[in-house]
């Protein structure tokens, strides 16, 4: 569980890092033209389909485990579990790419 937060957290800050090129501090006007918008997005849109595939690597794996570790009800609330974890992984890279665009969307030139 502490490697897939940390894990997220890291995504999740790489992300923050990365569009500081594109945010610009409060009361500067920092724009991008509509080609590296254009770029940017792209970028943004692969990042956001790689962390779905991770989460859902993550799922798959963490199902294995369940099956292999566990019996019974104990087992089904293993799998349970890593469903749920794996949907607040995708909402959590959703948001992030929102977040994202929104940034991009913000900084393209009029």
């Amino acid at each position: 569980m502490f490697k897939k937060t940390s894990s997220i957290l890291i995504l999740t800050a790489a992300s923050a890092f990365c569009l500081t090129a594109v945010a610009a501090e409060p009361g500067t006007n920092a724009t991008v033209s509509k080609e590296e918008a254009k770029a940017l997005k792209t970028q943004s849109d692969a990042q956001y389909k790689a962390r779905k595939n991770v989460a859902e690597a993550n799922e798959d794996l963490n199902k294995g485990d369940c099956k292999t570790a566990l019996e019974g009800s104990a087992k089904r609330a293993c799998v349970k579990s890593a469903k749920a974890s794996a949907k607040n992984d995708k909402a959590a890279a959703k948001t992030l790419h929102e977040i994202e665009e929104q940034k991009i969307k913000d900084s393209t030139k009029p």
